[in-house]
């Protein structure tokens, strides 16, 4: 396998790992949503009282899941860095456009050398 191909592989393996946290996050949330409804049950709090007591539980949730994801992604992009991986895509990206390029000009080239050689292969009268 190619360091590519590994330092790819890589890049997938830590976008994998953040969707998993985050999915865990967002499951967690709605359990402690279900908590904070039951312990203001248990509590008598009024229906008022437990809708804020909820709202401000999934606010600082999803406060502390952004911190959480931009934490990770900053983690991930450090250690993309210290791979190499930033560079070696844009690197091959490059690559890859000068490909295409010089395939574009030899299939225009070969297109001319064939309507050249149909030309001067036809019968002369």
């Amino acid at each position: 396998m190619s360091a590519e191909v590994q330092k790819m592989d890589v890049e997938d393996q830590f976008r994998r790992m953040v969707d998993l946290g985050i999915g865990l996050i967002t499951y967690s949330s709605e359990k402690i949503a279900e908590a904070a409804r039951q312990w203001a049950e248990e509590k008598r709090m009024t229906p008022q009282q437990t809708k804020e007591f909820v709202q401000e539980l999934v606010e600082r949730g999803e406060k502390e899941r952004a911190e959480f994801q931009n934490s990770v992604q900053e983690s991930v992009q450090r250690a993309l860095t210290r791979l190499g991986i930033r560079e070696d895509q844009e690197v091959l990206r490059a690559e890859i456009r000068q490909l295409r390029a010089m395939v574009e000009r030899l299939d225009a080239r070969v297109a001319e050398l064939e309507s050249r050689l149909g030309a001067s292969s036809e019968p002369q009268a």
